[in-house]
């Protein structure tokens, strides 16, 4: 088994209406079980000849391989219509800061959106509390 092979995991595409903060940690979990997750920091700077850590450095052409299987990770992991908003970005790192970006929702408006949310939340007839917690419980995450 080589050191990158491909990995199934089971993470719910991203539409912009399920919890992006709780997506945001599973496709992380993705990426570092697939050992991309380095990507999500951007490309290190390069460091001079004199270093005498011992440690060795990723090369270009190992980065640029490990940066498109993440960034392909995460694209993989996004709906049709979210997708759209991020086309043309390629590295891991651009992707991720735009998807902060667009849905981390610290916003005044996205606060507003959730409060009406948790004031307008009602148990419908046959619900399963537990399915009814669940959705109380997301609102309270994000």
């Amino acid at each position: 088994m080589s050191k990158f092979s491909p990995m199934r995991f089971d993470v719910e595409k991203f539409d912009g209406r399920i919890n992006f903060g709780l997506w945001q940690v599973q496709v992380k979990d993705v990426l570092i079980q697939s050992g991309l997750h380095k990507a999500l920091r951007g490309k290190p700077t390069p460091v001079s000849s004199g270093d005498s850590s011992g440690t060795s450095k990723i090369d270009n052409e190992e980065w640029d391989d490990m940066d498109l299987r993440a960034a392909s990770t995460i694209r993989l992991c996004l709906a049709k219509n979210v997708l759209a908003n991020v086309h043309g970005l390629s590295t891991a790192k651009e992707l991720w800061d735009k998807l902060e970006q667009l849905y981390q929702g610290k916003g005044i408006s996205n606060r507003l959106y959730l409060k009406e949310q948790f004031h307008t939340l009602r148990m419908e007839r046959g619900t399963k509390i537990s399915d009814h917690l669940s959705i109380l419980n997301n609102i309270v995450s994000e």
